[in-house]
């Protein structure tokens, strides 16, 4: 039996529903945002450091150590490359032109490939080069980086205008899956070897030519 309170309410044994309206569960979820907040910055911070930012190819890094003198031609020469990239922050690494123009004008210097290396477009000779492709992977990965590289190299003699020599070389290079903590750190050093064998064979062959 149910009985009308003064209230206005049911009075029996059975009550009426009742909505919980709790603050807990606010407090709760209030809670959770800033872990949540702070467990995606630190995935987006290891997603950083495994992957890395691009970084330009170096153009000491582009250098061949081994670089010997077998001959040297009496006369001056300059460097011209083109066909190079800029590297993007979120990109890939690559060989920009003024970086291969440094690492072969200093190449020539250190082979003393010609008696005289100019950094102008004056000389007797001049030695072009045209970046054709710096093929790369096209993903990350978890171990080791393959960088193949396509140049044509052309020297040129300046009094005459005669091309004297001409040849497309391709280069390539593995930088190991523990040579750089990230992928984008490997790839730069494929891409840096390379473009050092590129240079060292350019070299190799113009020092061996009869001028």
């Amino acid at each position: 039996m149910y009985l009308l309170s003064s209230t206005g309410a049911l009075d029996g044994s059975v009550e009426p529903p009742h909505r919980h309206t709790s603050s807990g569960g606010k407090t709760s979820l209030m809670a959770t945002a800033p872990a949540i907040r702070i467990a995606a910055l630190t995935l987006l911070a290891w997603a950083g450091l495994l992957g890395g930012c691009a970084a330009p190819a170096a153009s000491d890094a582009m250098i061949p150590e081994t670089a010997s003198v077998e001959k040297t031609h009496p006369y001056s020469v300059n460097v011209d490359v083109t066909g190079g990239r800029a590297t993007e922050p979120i990109g890939q690494p690559q060989v920009a032109n003024e970086a291969f123009t440094e690492a072969i004008t200093e190449t020539l210097i250190k082979t003393k490939t010609f008696a005289k290396v100019k950094k102008n477009k004056a000389g007797n000779y001049r030695v072009s080069v045209i970046i054709f492709n710096v093929q790369q992977p096209s993903s990350s990965s978890g171990g080791s980086a393959s960088v193949t590289m396509e140049t044509g190299w052309t020297l040129t003699n300046l009094l005459t205008g005669d091309i004297v020599w001409q040849k497309a070389l391709r280069s390539t290079y593995t930088a190991a899956s523990n040579s750089d903590i990230t992928f984008t750190g490997r790839l730069k050093k494929a891409v840096e070897g390379a473009a050092k064998d590129n240079i060292k064979q350019g070299v190799t062959e113009i020092m061996r030519l009869s001028l």
